[in-house]
């Protein structure tokens, strides 16, 4: 079994990181059906309206994962009172299918109930069914679904 240790993002890191993940939440929205303008559109106003304050935004916290002395991919996690959210987890691209997604999850999990969580959430896009069966394995379950036409 993988375990990975959670390393807190840098101020530095920090700007590279959030183009980074922007950038990904927006090719998400475009997998979804939204064009591509209109899906960097929608990611640039998530980010500025989640993330007023940057890095410094009360309540989020981000980690880089590690596993040793390599990084293995990055969890954002906000906590309110006794829930928490995960807002973004990703793996490195050369470490996919190693079971680091279980880990950084497993992680946030048990840094969520230290810090006083009673619950965690996720939002996955329908289209990433990866994430979808590692979440429903490690015990989530929906609770909601958006729907959409193309006329």
């Amino acid at each position: 079994m993988v375990e990975v240790r959670l390393e807190p993002m840098t101020e530095e890191l920090f700007g590279p990181w959030k183009a980074d993940a922007e950038a990904h939440y927006a090719q998400s929205v475009t997998s979804s059906g939204v064009p591509a303008e209109a899906a960097a559109a929608e990611a640039a106003e998530t980010f500025a309206r989640l993330l007023p304050d940057g890095a410094g935004t009360a309540g989020h916290h981000f980690w880089y994962a590690c596993e040793g002395d390599r990084r293995v991919g990055f969890l954002w996690l906000k906590l309110t009172g006794t829930a928490a959210f995960v807002y973004d987890i990703a793996v490195e691209q050369d470490q996919h299918r190693k079971g680091y997604g279980r880990a950084i999850m497993e992680a946030a999990e048990r840094w969520s109930r230290a810090n006083g969580a009673a619950t965690i959430g996720l939002h996955v896009f329908a289209h990433n069914h990866g994430a979808r069966s590692l979440y429903e394995q490690l015990g989530y379950v929906e609770t909601g679904r958006k729907m959409s036409k193309d006329l």
